[in-house]
């Protein structure tokens, strides 16, 4: 589990402390409003190499190159013991314990000189490149007939092991086994595998080669599914339909496999490698294939000895199809690079812009990607970095996500607002809570003995305590201090509604106001009587609404101070009060 993550010193974060307690393995949605930091959070992994941290002159925090950066992590590892990771300039403990990748928007503006005196520039989409080095072209030096040689005058009942050697998919499962074929060549192994050769060739050499498969599997298969190594090797062979057709033969196929690798590691290495890559560039034009309906022909290209997917120019491509295509290349990319037993993946507001029908798509390569880690017994951390609350934007569909709400610093929740929100349906004082104390009205609420009953503070039953106390909480939160963000809200709501409330001219028409449920139907009915309300009133009746309900079951807190610090939505309350 990672518990925490601090950020120090690194492009717009100062010092900022993520209490988060995110397990791996599950699609993990870190929200925040824009201007926050999540792209500096990004960035800071970005920077760091397995020595260090190694920050462009551009993402120094105020350009000072005094200000030294730092990144820490408190990471829980599965038998509960605790360990405090850091990156400086100087050193990295992180990467000891963690591979990390960062994907974000690779669409940038690129100048391309001046015209009639003006300067002008393009949007290109930069290069993806998947592989930094293409691996050398290398064949598996294998012969079969070799093999029969060595393995006695009944070679026959071998299998030709350019089965295995041809399936792609087996040697990609063969080359995350190289510690079980080299143990598999320890002494004792060969021994018994000497052994058992030897009961073999005792055979009359006329036998068939289908008699003596017949009489290996009733007495000799079970000796060898116990030898250790080999049985994880001929186990493998055997999930395999490639022609064999008896579990028999797979064993014996591994006994050649064993042979090859150690004869040659390197070479067996160099192959698989080359394999490996052949096979990844094949999946990876399949997958552009499948999602490529532009008229350009996307592909992968060998250039300069990597792996490389170029894109048109950006007028070129539609944004949905630009942002998905990319999207996949880096997952792909990303693939490559997280080896380690716990691995971090931050994905950079990019699924913030997709389109509905690309978002399912990179949410299904995420969920496969996630399943693909799971099932090889890694752990994947996918943080999702984004600006929409996936309680309102139906965004995220993932079917296990966890919403983390970076923003919580400046909060300071009163309990008593928050008793008064789960009682506000209570007959002994719905009416009165709704006319006084949730809408604005003139009058006073006098509920002092019903309030003291709901555990509610007995004060705000009474005159104006309770509007006093809501807009010291809004005077609060616009000085920067510790604000209840349920108080922001009630207090916007009155004053918006007080707001229109005082521009009308006559009693009937105050009366009608005040008669008037609900905030909008209030402004509207302003409207309708000859007030103008800013559109900037509607507006702000998403942040208010949202903060007088009480939710159970539910994270109430976090969406809605989430919101209060976005800076535009700042500003537009603080207009409300000048």
């Amino acid at each position: 589990m990672i518990r925490t993550i601090e950020i120090e010193y690194i492009k717009g974060i100062e010092q900022k402390r993520f209490e988060l307690g995110i397990y791996p393995n599950k699609p993990s949605l870190l929200v925040a409003p824009n201007g926050f930091g999540k792209s500096s959070l990004a960035t800071a992994f970005k920077s760091m190499n397995n020595r260090r941290i190694n920050l462009s002159d551009d993402d120094l925090h105020a350009e000072n190159i005094a200000n030294l950066p730092r990144i820490a992590i408190d990471y829980v590892e599965e038998d509960g013991n605790v360990l405090n990771l850091v990156a400086t300039n100087e050193m990295n403990t992180i990467s000891g314990h963690f591979d990390y990748f960062v994907i974000n928007n690779l669409t940038k503006p690129k100048g391309i000189g001046s015209q009639f005196g003006r300067a002008t520039a393009r949007l290109e989409i930069k290069d993806v490149v998947l592989i930094d080095r293409i691996p050398t072209n290398t064949s598996f030096d294998y012969s079969y007939r070799d093999n029969k040689s060595v393995f006695g005058r009944n070679g026959k009942v071998l299998p030709n092991a350019n089965s295995v050697l041809n399936n792609s998919v087996l040697v990609e499962k063969l080359s995350e086994n190289y510690q079980a074929l080299r143990r598999a060549n320890g002494d004792r192994i060969q021994r018994k595998l000497h052994d058992i050769i030897e009961t073999i060739n005792e055979h009359d050499e006329n036998t068939t080669a289908d008699n003596l498969i017949d009489w290996i599997s009733t007495n000799c298969l079970n000796d060898l599914k116990r030898i250790n190594y080999l049985n994880t090797i001929g186990n493998l062979i055997n999930e395999f339909d490639i022609g064999y057709n008896s579990e028999t033969k797979s064993y014996l196929a591994a006994i050649q496999i064993i042979w090859l690798y150690n004869n040659n590691p390197n070479n067996f290495k160099a192959a698989c490698s080359f394999s490996n890559y052949r096979l990844d560039k094949q999946r990876f034009d399949e997958t552009l294939s499948t999602f490529n309906c532009t008229w350009r022909n996307i592909r992968t290209s060998q250039t300069g000895g990597k792996l490389v997917v170029q894109f048109p120019q950006a007028i070129h491509i539609s944004n949905g199809q630009r942002d998905i295509l990319t999207f996949i290349s880096m997952l792909f990319r990303a693939k490559r690079h997280l080896k380690k037993e716990a691995n971090i993946l931050i994905i950079d507001e990019v699924f913030d812009y997709l389109d509905d029908a690309n978002l399912t798509a990179a949410q299904y390569y995420i969920t496969q990607f996630i399943k693909d880690y799971k099932l090889d017994g890694k752990r994947i951390y996918p943080l999702i970095l984004t600006h929409l609350n996936p309680n309102y934007f139906k965004n995220f569909a993932f079917s296990n996500q966890k919403v983390y709400y970076l923003n919580k610093s400046n909060i300071q929740i009163a309990r008593g607002i928050i008793s008064l929100l789960r009682n506000r349906e209570d007959v002994s004082i719905k009416d009165d809570v709704s006319k006084y104390l949730l809408h604005f009205d003139p009058g006073t609420i006098n509920k002092r003995n019903e309030f003291r009953a709901l555990n509610i503070p007995e004060l705000w039953g009474e005159g104006n305590n309770f509007v006093t106390h809501l807009n010291n909480e809004v005077q609060n939160y616009l000085s920067d201090r510790p604000y209840d963000p349920f108080a922001v809200c009630g207090g916007l709501r009155l004053r918006i509604e007080q707001i229109a409330f005082n521009k009308l001219q006559s009693q009937e028409a105050k009366e009608t106001f005040l008669k008037t449920r609900k905030t909008r139907s209030k402004l509207e009915k302003a409207e309708e009587l000859g007030i103008t309300t800013p559109e900037s009133h509607y507006l702000l009746g998403i942040i208010h609404n949202e903060g007088m309900h009480w939710k159970l079951n539910q994270d109430n807190v976090s969406p809605i101070a989430s919101k209060l610090e976005n800076l535009t939505i700042k500003k537009l309350i603080s207009d409300v009060f000048i």
